[in-house]
């Protein structure tokens, strides 16, 4: 069973990862984000070649796992996009860790670990942030003036450059720019001032993780610059076999209506082909949320009763999860790979592609399955708009 999992706590980053009938939280899923090699028997860990943890403030290991029950998103093609809330508390039920996933869990849901800020790494940030302040202090207020980190650096160049270079006149220059009180206290207070928002900034980029380091060791940098998970190294390979790594990485919607967008408009040959074949509209906002109950909302017992198709024939119609459907999945993706003719390259790119964005030609019967849901969602979203019209009018 194919199951995404969450890393980086973040939305643009849920994985694809292949479990077993036997997989639970414990034996596998933890066996992701340790760090500990002997613990799963190989000689490295994912974290040795990616950034896992949230940011620089985290634990590296989460402390719980829980699985996404938004109903989810639906796709033109039929398919199940996470929604960008769909980590929220709301939507999160915590997983039996030694239950198989299996019997958790719907193929393709999403399971999101959660993790707690490191009071140790906390510390040791602010401890350097507080030092380093502490050095740029005004020279007028600061018990050793001259010894911020510049000045060192500063003082150190300047036998360099008596000496060395032969630039007297600019080693004196130097020294003298770097003699305590050189500045007024007015201009000491400005670069001071300049140094607190810099500080300020550089730390709501790790807290944001808009900055998240694989590491500060130069030495682990280096090592990891040109780490690709695909290559053929035998470590590597054992530790994404052992995972179920797959590699695929599940679109945002965004990133779905930017790929449908453009596949569209190549598919019918031009902006113009497909605005005649009235597919513009729906190319530039595809999908639909669903309602509460619907899509991984789901009872799992119902997945060998329920009937996908069936019911949304239904009177009352509602778009529920069942073997039926996932093996009309599995059966158009087949098709789309017959026909591929055997053209590796072709097969790859079309399972990626589901993968991450879902099925973008649909079998008849899951176009049919969009159509009327799609139908549902203008009818629901047209009595919301009347509802907003007429309060609008009471005000």
């Amino acid at each position: 069973m194919e199951v995404y999992v969450r890393l980086n706590d973040s939305s643009d980053k849920d994985y694809a990862f292949q479990f077993s009938q036997t997989d639970t939280i414990n034996n596998k899923v933890r066996s992701i984000f340790t760090t500990d090699a002997r613990k799963i028997r190989q000689k490295i860990t994912l974290s040795d070649l990616m950034v896992i943890r949230p940011s620089i403030f985290h634990e590296y290991e989460p402390v719980e796992y829980y699985k996404s029950t938004h109903q989810g998103f639906m796709t033109e093609g039929g398919c199940l996009l996470f929604h960008y809330t769909a980590g929220q508390d709301q939507y999160l039920e915590k997983l039996d860790y030694d239950k198989p996933l299996i019997d958790q869990m719907w193929p393709g849901q999403l399971i999101v670990p959660k993790w707690n800020k490191s009071r140790k790494y906390v510390t040791i940030y602010i401890a350097i942030i507080l030092f380093w302040l502490y050095t740029d202090l005004p020279d007028v207020i600061s018990p050793t003036p001259g010894n911020s980190l510049t000045n060192t650096l500063s003082k150190l160049l300047v036998p360099i450059l008596e000496n060395q270079l032969g630039q007297k006149v600019m080693a004196a220059k130097l020294r003298e720019e770097i003699a305590p009180n050189y500045n007024s206290v007015a201009a000491q207070w400005a670069f001071f001032g300049l140094h607190v928002l810099k500080v300020i900034l550089i730390t709501l980029f790790f807290h944001f993780a808009l900055a998240n380091p694989f590491s500060f060791n130069p030495i682990k940098m280096y090592k990891i610059r040109n780490v690709d998970l695909n290559q053929k190294n035998d470590k590597i390979k054992n530790l994404l076999a052992n995972l179920g790594w797959i590699g695929a990485r599940r679109a945002t919607y965004d990133d779905y209506q930017s790929n449908f967008y453009d596949y569209t408009i190549k598919k019918h040959g031009g902006v113009v082909q497909a605005y005649r074949a009235g597919a513009i509209r729906t190319a530039a906002a595809p999908g639909f949320i669903l309602n509460a109950g619907e899509g991984f909302q789901t009872p799992l017992d119902e997945r060998f009763t329920a009937d996908t198709f069936k019911r949304i024939d239904e009177e009352n119609p509602k778009f529920v999860l069942s073997e039926v459907y996932f093996i009309e999945l599995e059966n158009n993706l087949k098709e789309l790979l017959d026909v591929s003719e055997g053209d590796i390259g072709k097969m790859n790119t079309e399972i990626r592609r589901f993968r991450r964005y879902g099925m973008y030609e649909p079998s008849e019967k899951l176009k049919h399955l969009v159509e009327v849901r799609k139908e549902i969602y203008k009818k629901d979203k047209e009595i919301e708009e009347g509802k907003k019209t007429a309060d609008k009018k009471k005000d």
